[in-house]
């Protein structure tokens, strides 16, 4: 009788590690929505942070092409890079997002640019955003956003987190 006990109690085991085995097997093949929403999010993210209500790039432009962004100090720079990507740690990378969705290449820049930030994410218009140091040509130039309460030193007076959705006098 004991033996007979002790294999339902197998057997229960054995149930109870299939039916979680198959739980995490359903969990794990839910995952691949999360990563698309994920995704989804970071891009929708980067489409507020970077683009006006037109879907137009709204930084100034130069005559180069290339946008740009005037800040006081390399810190500042860095600061501005973690919004589009949280990881930057002031080295040149290449983040890729998942599903082939694009990819933002950061590099450091010459004369007078902190790093060179360029996007090719889709549903973006792929350019180049220069980081520009201003620093002796913009003292004192802090602001604060009225929207969300981000707070950044630069020539530039729209804010870089509240995007399309603030102008700052």
């Amino acid at each position: 009788m004991i033996v007979g006990n002790t294999k339902k109690k197998d057997m229960k085991h054995i149930l109870f590690l299939s039916i979680a085995l198959a739980a995490l097997t359903f969990v794990s093949c839910g995952s691949d929505d999360a990563d698309d929403s994920q995704v989804s999010r970071v891009v929708a993210s980067l489409k507020a942070l970077l683009l006006d209500e037109n879907g137009q790039v709204y930084f100034d432009v130069r005559s180069d092409g290339a946008y740009q962004i005037g800040l006081l100090s390399k810190q500042d720079a860095i600061d501005l890079v973690r919004l589009y990507v949280s990881s930057f740690a002031g080295q040149p990378l290449v983040f890729i997002l998942d599903d082939n969705r694009g990819k933002i290449d950061v590099t450091n820049g010459g004369d007078g640019v902190y790093y060179v930030v360029s996007f090719a994410v889709e549903g973006i218009p792929q350019f180049r955003l220069l980081l520009v140091d201003e620093g002796g040509n913009a003292l004192s130039m802090k602001h604060t956003c009225n929207v969300c309460g981000y707070s950044w030193t630069s020539t530039f007076n729209r804010c870089p987190r509240a995007g399309n959705k603030t102008y700052h006098p």
